[in-house]
């Protein structure tokens, strides 16, 4: 069932240096709720030993639903255990977690819990919420044990039969090509493949998504120059800079810098196994 477990992760930050940090596992939703959910997720630890670890993570296009618990008592700014819903993160996640916890989550395909439940996407980015019985309407009940969780998450978001969404299906395909492509670089290129018009896909993006074209674009390419300044021995910067599409090194090292804090060096040195 697991995708990976304690790998090195996209978006993951220093998880080659840190594999013991956390238990982190991946696994494929059901067919039902593949139409809505990227994969679901599971995190675990026990730092009682270790002490507190700050996580850092990339984040995606993505919005995600979670049960969490933990002897932390409040996470997010939300008493434990608590089902929670993420909107995307505009900057980096972070948290440090301590003690014993666990979460459970679904990480939605970018526009995939617009798709399920509707609203707009942009009302949520930057923020995580409680659920509440209208999300589902009805009262749930996730439980109080991991595997339970898991397969409740997944057979309430996957029990959905309403009408095929031509909007969502056509974003997809889009915001793949735009992970997927390394020749994608520029917004206008995007533009170019999008069955829009400029001014709507942008408001398309902001609806389901949450956040603009740019953002989507620029996020994917930082979380790949993470990855390989992470997996790749003495990685060329002025390259990866170039070939990740950055005009030049230094307008990379300004991108980086503003999203981690730290420049591509720094980043390599903290990450170095």
């Amino acid at each position: 069932m697991c995708a990976c477990k304690n790998a090195p992760e996209r978006g993951v930050v220093g998880r080659a240096a840190n594999p013991s940090a956390f238990n982190l596992h991946r696994w494929a939703p059901s067919d039902d709720a593949a139409r809505f959910v990227e994969h679901f997720w599971s995190v675990a630890w026990d730092r009682r030993e270790a002490g507190p670890f700050e996580s850092t993570v990339i984040s995606f296009p993505a919005m995600h639903l979670t049960r969490e618990w933990g002897n932390d008592g409040v996470r997010h700014g939300h008493r434990l255990p608590a089902t929670l819903l993420h909107g995307v993160v505009p900057r980096v996640f972070r948290i440090t977690i301590g003690g014993t916890g666990a979460v459970v989550g679904a990480r939605f395909r970018p526009g995939g819990f617009t798709a399920r439940f509707g609203g707009d996407a942009a009302t949520m980015t930057g923020r995580v919420v409680p659920v509440d019985a209208e999300l589902f309407s009805a009262p749930i009940d996730l439980g109080e044990d991991t595997v339970v969780a898991q397969d409740r998450l997944d057979a309430l978001i996957g029990a959905w039969d309403g009408p095929p969404d031509a909007t969502y299906r056509a974003l997809t395909g889009l915001i793949d090509r735009m992970r997927d492509d390394a020749t994608l670089l520029r917004v206008d290129q995007v533009m170019a493949l999008s069955p829009w018009s400029t001014r709507t896909t942008q408001r398309v993006f902001r609806s389901y998504v949450g956040v603009t074209v740019k953002w989507v674009l620029c996020r994917y390419r930082l979380q790949q120059a993470a990855l390989e300044i992470e997996t790749v021995s003495d990685v060329d910067f002025a390259d990866l800079a170039v070939r990740l599409g950055w005009y030049d090194q230094a307008h990379f090292t300004n991108d980086f810098r503003s999203m981690l804090g730290c420049t591509p060096g720094e980043y390599a040195a903290a990450t170095s196994r």
